[in-house]
């Protein structure tokens, strides 16, 4: 027996084509950048680290962070603790998920700019709100070594 297919036979056809196709979103950029990361599995580093804002200059740095064992040792040349007045200082992973977390709050302008071979942001900039001023943050790493 031999199937006929006829026009009604369209809607089902369509139906089921369209339920075996998955949609795959691309990846981000930072999503991208942060599994090259991990791919390198560094764990002992040091760079410089800048934060571009409107804040008290001992927090926008810039400040020497060496990181042992995925974990922040030392911030300039004195051991690590959040209390500091400098504030919070970020690992490589990490400042790539602050960085995710404030794509994903849609700012107004953004700039991302990575490392090609290693992953780490280089120079990112957010900009939440063109009627506010002074809430744009920014974020700056130089001076990236593999210890």
């Amino acid at each position: 027996m031999m199937f006929k297919f006829t026009i009604h036979h369209l809607p089902l056809t369509i139906f089921l084509l369209f339920l075996g196709c998955k949609t795959v979103e691309p990846l981000d950029d930072v999503t991208v950048n942060l599994n090259l990361w991990n791919e390198k599995k560094i764990e002992n580093y040091s760079f410089s680290f800048k934060r571009v804002c409107f804040c008290p200059l001992e927090y926008v740095g810039p400040h020497q962070i060496v990181v042992q064992n995925g974990t922040i040792s030392t911030v300039n040349g004195a051991p690590y603790n959040k209390s500091e007045r400098y504030g919070v200082m970020y690992t490589i992973p990490e400042l790539l998920q602050v960085i995710k977390a404030n794509v994903d709050r849609k700012p107004v302008k953004q700039t991302l700019n990575f490392n090609p071979t290693y992953g780490y942001p280089t120079s990112v900039f957010f900009d939440f709100s063109e009627m506010i001023a002074d809430e744009e943050i920014g974020y700056e790493i130089t001076n990236f070594k593999i210890n």
